[in-house]
């Protein structure tokens, strides 16, 4: 078990939407010494429209090889603190960037590899970084966030079909919705283009299985239309897909009553009683050089039922 404000826990595996994301890692570690107080996990979505298969290297050892768009890879075991990332196409060895990272001690994390690579790019290559540590849905629940990653798509409102109801709206380029909570099952999403009633055009739909007590980033990837690839030589760019991966859950509960019993969390409720302190969920960031002071209270284990949001930063 990984302690991440609580409990983190990470199951199951990466499910695939159209693209077929690779399986995750079962992560499970005792947070019990100093070993583990700097502890963090890493994985990487390929998002990037016109890039390759891309190779992923951390401090000059390759981490993730051959990840194709919309794929996800494993999640990593790695230290926290500065490190060099280095992105390059898997066939060629062409660098897409090198910069450096920082990571945050006991996070949870994905780059999303986004952008364009060529030189007509309407949308430069960047590394964008998501918290994932979204908190564990209740039994029979599940929660979802929609990252836009799509260069040529307009800004959209992510709907179930026959239903109305809205997963994400508003979410524009580079940005990623807050989790909304679901009963568990399979749906059809719709993607449309934003409006204030969320009733625009249907650019596409998608189908999706969400699992009990999961959380999940559905990640728009690709061209809405083709001839809009940047890589003019290119003229069937990648279409538009929607390619779903499973996020890790935080599990969290309150410290026991003067009698001894547990207290739960009020539904809707955010605030942490005092000298207690909640670890952001699923927020995502740019790549910057302030390091936040590490958690180091363990708090029972009991789950807390409301997903936390998403907050997007812009590159430092």
């Amino acid at each position: 078990m990984i302690l991440l404000a609580g409990s983190v826990v990470v199951s199951g595996a990466a499910l695939g939407g159209p693209a077929g994301a690779s399986p995750a890692a079962a992560l499970q570690q005792q947070a019990d010494g100093p070993s583990t107080q700097e502890t963090s996990y890493l994985r990487v979505v390929h998002a990037s429209a016109d890039a390759p298969a891309v190779d992923v290297a951390l401090d000059n050892e390759t981490i993730v090889s051959g990840v194709e768009l919309g794929e996800a890879s494993d999640y990593l075991e790695i230290g926290a603190g500065d490190h060099r990332l280095t992105i390059t196409a898997a066939e060629s060895g062409d660098v897409v960037y090198d910069g450096n990272v920082s990571v945050e001690p006991r996070s949870v994390t994905t780059i999303a590899a986004s952008g364009e690579v060529s030189e007509n790019a309407s949308q430069p290559f960047a590394p964008l970084f998501i918290r994932d540590d979204a908190r564990q849905p209740a039994e029979g629940e599940a929660a979802v966030a929609v990252a836009h990653l799509s260069p040529d798509a307009p800004t959209v409102d992510v709907t179930v079909e026959g239903t109305g109801t809205v997963i994400a709206e508003n979410v524009s380029y580079a940005g990623v919705s807050d989790y909304m909570t679901v009963p568990a099952g399979d749906y059809t999403l719709e993607i449309r283009e934003a409006t204030a009633e969320n009733d625009g055009s249907v650019v596409t739909t998608v189908d999706v299985s969400l699992a009990d007590g999961s959380a999940y980033t559905a990640y728009a990837v690709g061209y809405l239309n083709a001839e809009n690839a940047s890589d003019t030589e290119n003229a069937s760019g990648p279409g538009f897909q929607l390619s779903l991966a499973e996020d890790a859950t935080t599990s969290v509960t309150l410290p026991s009553d003067a009698d001894g019993n547990e207290t739960e969390m009020p539904a809707n409720e955010t605030e942490m009683p005092a000298n207690e302190t909640e670890m952001p969920a699923n927020e995502t960031e740019m790549p910057a050089n302030e390091t936040e002071t590490p958690m180091t209270t363990e708090l029972p284990n009991e789950t807390e039922t409301e997903a936390s949001a998403n907050e997007t930063e812009s590159p430092a």
